[in-house]
């Protein structure tokens, strides 16, 4: 099959608590609004969804045709799986992701191809993120590191990519890299460590490229099993990257800090203190 140089798969998931008109504003800047449209936009429905989803489905199904591909879980399987299985359908070149209540900027995609068509040691993508709450106003700005080897070093603090924001080369998955299915949540974070330790190089374009909307839910989807998840994936992954490392304090404090009240996570998430520690 011919690959053209720009062609991006958009690679989605959605379940039955999310809301149609987030849904329908994710799916209008990915197409309508965007400067290079993808050739493909493969979302998973995970489960059985509402009425309201469904209606919302049909309606881009008639104005993409063949260009949204949608896979049917019979059963809720959860993000890992489902961004899995979606994978198995992508031809493009590129696959960018995607969440369904978030918003990609118009020239999201034509600068993240332009960037991995320049730079073709790099094997993942990703940019700066305008954070939005639930009414689409302007809140906080999320700034990652820019260079490969500034992200080995981040990632021992935090997540160094806004996973629904990466452009990743499919050629990657092709190698038989993918979302470890070991953890259901927090599965971003071990494929990041993942691509770094089969040598591959991610980088950050220093540029506002995407809108990711934080809800009065973000904070209490962070429970105990969450922090528990998350930890073992730094755990193993610092040792895979490190080997035995004082970078450890980091996901031990991460761990203790995710066991505290949910008021004091999101005091300590605001703080100027965080963002010093992440620099």
């Amino acid at each position: 099959m011919f690959m053209n140089n720009s062609s991006v798969a958009v690679l989605m998931s959605v379940y039955r608590k999310e809301q149609p008109k987030y849904l329908d504003l994710a799916m209008h800047s990915i197409w309508t609004d965007q400067v290079l449209k993808p050739t493909q936009i493969i979302l998973v429905e995970d489960g059985a969804l509402t009425p309201e989803l469904y209606d919302s489905l049909e309606r881009w199904k008639q104005e993409l045709g063949d260009v949204l591909i949608i896979h049917k879980n019979k059963e809720n399987l959860g993000l890992t799986k489902s961004l899995n299985i979606g994978i198995t359908y992508v031809t493009a070149k590129y696959v960018a992701r995607m969440d369904s209540d978030d918003v990609s900027l118009p020239e999201r995609f034509s600068k993240q191809v332009a960037f991995l068509e320049a730079h073709k040691d790099i094997s993942v993508v990703g940019a700066n993120a305008q954070e939005i709450d639930e009414d689409n106003n302007y809140t906080d700005i999320r700034v990652y590191p820019e260079t490969n080897d500034k992200i080995l070093s981040y990632i021992c603090k935090a997540t160094p990519l806004q996973h629904s924001l990466v452009m990743i080369r499919r050629s990657i998955f092709d190698e038989g890299i993918k979302y470890n299915e070991e953890y259901r949540m927090t599965q971003d974070l071990a494929l990041w460590f993942d691509v770094l330790a089969a040598g591959h190089k991610i980088a950050n374009i220093p540029e506002i490229l995407f809108l990711f909307r934080i809800t009065k839910d973000t904070f209490s989807r962070r429970n105990k099993s969450k922090a528990f998840h998350e930890f073992k994936i730094y755990m193993k992954g610092i040792a895979k990257l490190k080997g035995f490392s004082l970078r450890y304090i980091y996901p031990i404090s991460r761990l203790i800090l995710r066991l505290m009240p949910q008021k004091i996570i999101k005091l300590v998430y605001d703080s100027k203190f965080r963002k010093q520690v992440l620099k």
